[in-house]
């Protein structure tokens, strides 16, 4: 039987295939202040099936969903720097990205 299951998050903003641990991993967003942890959780909750079908599609071991979250203003979310390791980036990037 045919899976043809809709995917609403149709393209990443960014996407970086890690080769050397098989391993892609995506998004970001710039939402207003008020609403860091909202657009957080919706940019992780809106590529959960995005992840899936990459993992399958270019054969890597896992797909890893990273929010990249900067409001307008430069608010930074308090999950920040947990993503900034996953992508083995250190803190000294805040600034500029802010």
């Amino acid at each position: 039987m045919c899976n043809n299951k809709r995917i609403t998050a149709n393209r990443p903003d960014i996407v970086i295939v890690d080769r050397s641990v098989r391993r892609a991993i995506i998004d970001d967003t710039i939402p207003h202040d008020d609403n860091l942890v909202k657009a957080e959780k919706e940019k992780v909750s809106k590529y959960l099936d995005r992840a899936h079908e990459i993992t399958a599609m270019w054969k890597v071991e896992s797909t890893v969903i990273v929010p990249i979250v900067v409001s307008v203003n430069g608010l930074l979310a308090k999950s920040f720097d947990q993503h900034l390791k996953k992508l083995s980036l250190g803190c000294w990037i805040n600034g500029r990205i802010q």
